[in-house]
């Protein structure tokens, strides 16, 4: 994807721009729980990324939250996952990530939420190396490997972003656009794929040659 990069980091861009609107919202108090904040920053994603055109290139975006009826109760431990399908004349692939969503409340995170988090860190990487935390405040979103997290031995060495390398949204989708991270298992936007990473919430993202 070198020869994209000024596309890549355009995409990134407007990812960031729609996550900052979310991240507004959060500040503001309108969002007060993890689930409604996954889901306006997934639709403010799809809203910015689908249609967009540049370089000849065309992206569209879709949001799937619906596991069908009689789903089980979740066993694992992300949020939602997501999936880039990317096809060019001269690069194609298809692969995704897996992501657990904490919101940072003031006073920080109780160690018995932390142990949790922990586990659900542990569940995910059972699925896929391609696990991550994203961890939403009014000071934005930064994303932490679950690797990582399930190494910490206290919260603080996990909300100290600079004990653990973390990403922006920005850097994150940069890094993923650039085929620096994720998982090919997952690769599909699909309700089968919901049901095997056991999650109720995909963004799909796709590029093509636009016509």
């Amino acid at each position: 994807m070198r020869n994209y990069r000024g596309l890549v980091r355009a995409v990134a861009r407007r990812i960031s721009n729609a996550a900052e609107i979310t991240v507004e919202d959060l500040e503001r108090g309108d969002i007060q729980q993890e689930p409604s904040m996954t889901d306006r920053l997934l639709g403010g994603i799809r809203h910015a990324i689908d249609g967009y055109r540049s370089k000849g290139v065309i992206w569209r975006a879709i949001t799937l939250t619906d596991r069908g009826k009689g789903a089980q109760e979740k066993k694992y431990g992300a949020d939602f996952a997501g999936v880039l399908s990317i096809d060019l004349p001269d690069f194609r692939v298809d692969k995704g990530f897996l992501a657990q969503a904490k919101l940072m409340r003031a006073g920080g995170m109780e160690m018995g939420e932390f142990h949790r988090m922990v586990n659900q860190c542990e569940q995910m990487l059972r699925l896929s190396p391609a696990s991550f935390v994203f961890l939403y405040s009014p000071n934005g979103i930064r994303i932490v490997p679950a690797i990582a997290v399930v190494g910490a031995s206290h919260p603080d060495f996990v909300l100290d972003t600079t004990t653990l390398y973390s990403r922006s949204l920005s850097k994150f989708y940069e890094d993923h656009l650039e085929c620096f991270l994720g998982d090919r298992k997952i690769n599909e936007p699909t309700a089968a794929m919901l049901e095997r990473l056991d999650t109720d919430s995909l963004l799909y993202i796709a590029a093509r040659q636009s016509e």
